[in-house]
Formats: structure tokens, sequence, C-alpha cells
């Protein structure tokens, strides 16, 4: 999360300048409210920056950039179909899948608010979607 960034400078930078403003309320200015909540309560950083020292927002920031999903389990091609919803096409680039509003960041397949039949237009779309943000990557990585 936050790619470009360096959470825990920007955290630390902060507490030079507002210091009694709470960790959880800064980290919201770089990530959604509910998720700088989240982990600022996993952390036990419920407290303000002045009172949280720099091992402790080293650590915040660690968590932010190193942050994973773990799947739990799943239902199997029993329950298997499509669904709509996703992210919003309008914030996206056509031509690259990135975010408009995260640079670095891309968006491909059925996490796209992007509907087709059954029958094999959605393997189409993830699969060109793909092809389209895997390009962009790798031509901006020569």
């Amino acid at each position: 999360l936050a790619p470009g960034q360096n959470v825990a400078e920007q955290l630390i930078e902060r507490r030079q300048t507002s210091p009694k403003k709470q960790v959880k309320s800064v980290l919201s200015e770089i990530l959604p409210s509910r998720l700088a909540d989240a982990l600022c309560a996993e952390l036990g950083l419920d407290r303000s920056l002045a009172d949280t020292g720099n091992k402790a927002l080293n650590s915040l920031g660690n968590r932010v950039h190193q942050w994973q999903i773990v799947p739990t389990g799943t239902e199997g091609y029993r329950t298997a179909e499509v669904t709509l919803g996703g992210v919003d096409t309008d914030g996206l680039s056509s031509k690259t899948m990135e975010s408009a509003n995260a640079k670095g960041l891309y968006f491909i397949g059925e996490v796209v608010d992007v509907t087709g039949w059954l029958g094999g237009y959605n393997f189409q779309w993830a699969w060109s979607s793909a092809w389209a943000a895997a390009t962009a990557i790798s031509g901006a990585n020569n």
C-alpha cells in the first residue's frame, strides 16, 4: 500500500509539526480511514504521535508497505460465477489499466467493473486487461 511513499518517514515528520494528532488520524490522510483505524488497532497505536516512538512508527510503516491479503478458503467451482461491480473504469486508463488516483497501481480482470456474457467473454477481458497492464509495466521498466 502507499506506493512511492515512505509512511514511517511521513508520520515521524508530522510528529514534529502536529504532535497531538492521533496516529490513525494522520495515517487516514494516506490510507482510507477504516483501514488506518484497523492497522492502528492491530498494532496498539491508539494514541498521539507525541506518545509514539520511531520504532512503533517504523513498524506501522512496514505493516503498510508489506500488507498482504491471505485468502481463508474457497467454495470451489460449485458456486463460482461472474458477478458485477468492482473498480470503476472511469478511474482507470483504458490503455494501461493503471489507476488515475494511485500511479503504479493496476487493476485487471473481474476486479474491474466490466460485465460480459458467459461463454468466454470474461476470460477474454481478463486476458486482454492483463496484457495491457503487463505491457505498460514492462514498458515503464525498460
